[in-house]
């Protein structure tokens, strides 16, 4: 079925702004990284600001994301019995440890982050629901990219694998043997491969015999030491087991 061109762009400059954030979205810049000219997104720009789904500030002439697809966003997130439960596990697993726990899916080849939990702490990592990293890069990731075949991962980076800091895994060969050691151990590790001076682990979390979700904790290198590891790994496989045997996830 073929896109209908102006549902497609309204689309395409929603994406283009949630996930570039960090860049200011002049109309300029928006048509230019949409290859679109400017006449035809303007009109598109002013009903998206009118509608509430973009913000537009008349100082710096620049767009981005407005309340009304953070209203839409957390209907998302807002799922009944499942959120609820999700909660708790999470709020658990950091009161344990004081740290960070994160729930994820994959969209697409990045991990898409639906639910976080912070550390107490004052030195902790930075995230929020709705943000994606390229999932090779991250804990969460590994383990949501466990039962992709070699085909599946070659479709999912057709380019191969960039640095996202300068310990990021760029090799597939070694993408494909981390793969393997958590479809062994149950267990993904990440080594500020996304983000500096973090460290991660995660379990997946299978729906119907699939990997669906995944959990993680995210470390401080300085506070990372062999007891909390095995703390974090004992907090994320029953975290594992609860959400898997109780069956509060959809099908």
């Amino acid at each position: 079925m073929a896109d209908h061109r102006s549902t497609t762009r309204v689309l395409d400059i929603l994406e283009l702004i949630a996930r570039n954030q960090d860049e200011k979205m002049s109309l300029a810049n928006i048509s230019k990284r949409l290859q679109a000219p400017k006449s035809s997104l303007y009109p598109i720009l002013q009903t998206m600001v009118a509608r509430g789904y973009l913000n537009y500030d008349e100082n710096s002439y620049v767009y981005s994301i407005g309340s009304l697809c953070y209203e839409i966003g957390s209907r998302y997130l807002d799922n009944g019995a499942l959120s609820q439960h999700i909660d708790q596990v999470l709020e658990h697993i950091t009161s344990q440890c004081q740290e960070t726990s994160h729930f994820a899916e994959l969209n697409g080849n990045e991990v898409f982050y639906l639910n976080k939990k912070d550390s107490p702490q004052s030195i902790r990592m930075f995230s929020s629901p709705g943000k994606r990293l390229m999932a090779y890069s991250t804990a969460l990731g590994k383990s949501l990219l466990s039962d992709k075949s070699d085909e599946e991962l070659a479709e999912l980076y057709p380019n191969g694998l960039y640095a996202v800091t300068e310990h990021t895994i760029t090799s597939m060969d070694v993408l494909k043997k981390q793969l393997e050691e958590v479809r062994r151990t149950g267990f993904s590790y990440e080594v500020e491969e996304s983000n500096h001076y973090i460290r991660c682990i995660a379990v997946p979390i299978r729906v119907n015999g699939r990997v669906r979700y995944a959990i993680s904790v995210a470390v401080p290198v300085f506070r990372y030491t062999q007891e909390k590891e095995e703390q974090i790994r004992n907090l994320l496989q029953e975290a594992k087991e609860s959400l898997e045997q109780k069956c509060v996830l959809p099908r």
